[in-house]
């Protein structure tokens, strides 16, 4: 297996950057992002760092647009990089590089800032959204060091708990100025470099707005189903989840959250990966208290297959 000489990167890929350009706002723009999104996770696992300013070491890579963390950092922080401070800084990046600062190497801090950037962007896409701090229905698991929280359609993201921490304490700006530059042919990347293995983590353009906070008007799906509206669809049941007492319903290529008019939704698993009729009615219910939700929610009092079950699967575990 090839050696990897970085911890990890952040990199932006598609015909925008095919030649490996990036204009030189945007280049300026993306590393000072880059900086302060590792420096800022790094800082909360390290007191020493968080009141320091000091560079970081990285390699700008054309092919698409990247900019790599290297991977020497101990020999980076030995030979002294460019520090506005004190003499100070300079003795704990030989801690560092000796893996005695806060008991932990600079490279485990450093990868670890990078995993955090990752796990900020598998919470926000999951939940759509970063401003969000205080959640329902947490589940735990694995000792309670890895914490689960429920989304829309009702599917649960479990994260370690050092990670969620850190999510916690992440401003939602933090990720604004890289993912400010994301456009429909130039996709951002975070990777990290772990015992050899490179794990990625990706923001679409589709997702760029839950890291910018910009004020888009999602269009309104399916807006013939109207709040009130008593309806026969038919249908996919593609999931059943009996913790938020709800089934997710593919109708016509999209996924709808439907709940039952009453009673528990074990009683329709017979229905579940099958064609259905869903009968019910629609509901536009949303946050503010008013009905302009954008995605229609289905109120069910029946379902009914309109196939034969083959090779019942029982997903209400």
């Amino acid at each position: 297996m090839e050696k990897k000489e970085y911890i990890g990167y952040l990199k932006y890929q598609g015909e925008l950057v095919q030649a490996g350009l990036l204009d030189a706002r945007k280049a300026a723009q993306a590393l000072i992002g880059f900086d302060e999104i590792v420096k800022f996770y790094a800082g909360r696992q390290s007191s020493q760092l968080r009141d320091v300013d000091y560079e970081l070491p990285v390699l700008i890579k054309k092919g698409t647009w990247e900019v790599q963390l290297l991977e020497d950092l101990a020999k980076w922080a030995v030979a002294g990089a460019t520090v506005v401070g004190t003499a100070y800084f300079a003795t704990a990046a030989k801690k560092m590089a000796e893996k005695d600062f806060d008991n932990v190497g600079l490279k485990d801090i450093f990868q670890k800032a990078l995993e955090a950037f990752q796990w900020t962007i598998r919470i926000g896409k999951h939940i759509k959204d970063v401003t969000k701090k205080k959640f329902q229905n947490v589940k735990f698991r694995n000792d309670n060091k890895e914490i689960g929280i429920l989304n829309q359609d009702g599917d649960y993201l479990y994260i370690p708990k050092h990670f969620f921490d850190l999510y916690l304490e992440t401003s939602p700006k933090l990720l604004e100025k890289v993912a400010l530059l994301i456009e429909e042919e130039r996709t951002l990347l975070v990777g990290v470099v772990r015992d050899g293995e490179e794990i990625v983590e990706n923001v679409p353009y589709s997702a760029r707005r839950i890291f910018t906070q910009e004020e888009t008007e999602e269009e309104v799906l399916f807006p013939e189903l109207t709040h009130g509206l008593q309806v026969e669809l038919e249908g996919e049941l593609t999931r059943g989840n009996e913790t938020s007492n709800s089934v997710g319903f593919k109708y016509q290529n999209h996924i709808l959250n439907c709940e039952p008019e009453s009673g528990s939704i074990v009683r329709f698993k017979n229905a579940l990966f099958l064609w259905c009729k869903m009968i019910g009615r629609v509901t536009r219910a949303d946050k503010e208290g008013g009905f302009s939700a954008t995605r229609p929610k289905i109120i069910f009092s029946h379902i009914e297959p309109l196939e034969k079950d083959e090779e019942k699967m029982d997903l209400f575990q």
